[in-house]
């Protein structure tokens, strides 16, 4: 096996025009809940390449969101293919190598695997969480909206990542506070109350986020009328049948509020819109 540095490899994924690269340790990972560790996709892992794109603001900030999906497909595919040649490198260096997608695939679970009871909302699981490879890698926090937020970029950027059994020496952790004191832009631009006191609660966050419905299906009888009336609303101003279409070609999202209201980010200070509160 050829030796493999990790200035080299970082050198190699910046050159193509990644805006962030680090390395965290495979196996002192801070994980995800349910935990996704490395060594499980590779058995012999040691090591976790992050790569990191910065969305174009201006797509963060314009209004038609669907401008800001196809921003986000660009950035996941360039991730993906760096990720790719560099897995194959790896590879052809004698390392075994694993590129892990900046979008999907992702676990989609029903039951609670551990309780095996129905959960009220489908839960959707990456098979391995960027973010937290990214935090132990030095790269970022998780601040109050649930979202990786750098120095540079704040909650703007895409992750991709390699699991690999070469010896790179990781990037240590850093001990960050970037979310600005008192701040609470996020929760306050919350359309359904995701995020309040510093809490995420992931499933109104996933029903408006992926199909724009303010309210989440009914715990009780009394919540029905209320229910009933947003999905009539929502049927006299809404093409179901266009609209799934479109959500197939190009993945659309509804809502990336708490990260437009972010004012965290060096890089975007000069060129930030200014929001009125």
């Amino acid at each position: 096996m050829a030796e493999i540095s990790a200035a080299a490899i970082k050198k190699m994924i910046l050159a193509e025009g990644i805006d962030m690269v680090a390395i965290a340790d495979a196996t002192t990972l801070i994980l995800a809940s349910p935990a996704r560790p490395a060594t499980a996709l590779i058995p012999g892992a040691k090591g976790v390449i992050v790569l990191a794109v910065a969305h174009s603001l201006g797509a963060v900030h314009n209004p038609d969101i669907r401008l800001w999906t196809r921003n986000k497909m660009q950035t996941s595919r360039l991730l993906d293919q760096v990720a790719e040649k560099v897995g194959r490198y790896l590879e052809k260096e004698g390392w075994l190598s694993l590129p892990i997608s900046a979008d999907k695939p992702a676990e989609i679970h029903k039951f609670d695997p551990k309780t095996k009871k129905k959960f009220r909302h489908t839960k959707v699981i990456g098979q391995f969480s960027l973010k937290h490879a990214a935090v132990s890698a030095g790269m970022g926090q998780i601040g109050r909206s649930n979202l990786l937020l750098t120095e540079n970029f704040g909650p703007h950027q895409r992750l991709g990542g390699i699991i690999t059994t070469a010896v790179l020496e990781p990037d240590p952790r850093k001990d960050l506070e970037l979310c600005l004191p008192g701040c609470s832009k996020c929760e306050e631009a919350c359309p359904v109350g995701a995020l309040k006191k510093g809490k995420y609660d992931i499933d109104p966050c996933f029903n408006y986020w992926m199909i724009g419905f303010e309210r989440m299906r009914p715990k009780s009888l009394k919540e029905w009328p209320a229910y009933i009336r947003m999905l009539i609303s929502h049927n006299r101003r809404r093409d179901w049948f266009i609209e799934t279409g479109q959500n197939y070609i190009t993945d659309v999202d509804y809502c990336i509020e708490c990260m437009k209201a972010c004012p965290v980010g060096n890089h975007w200070k000069k060129i930030r819109p200014r929001i009125e509160s």
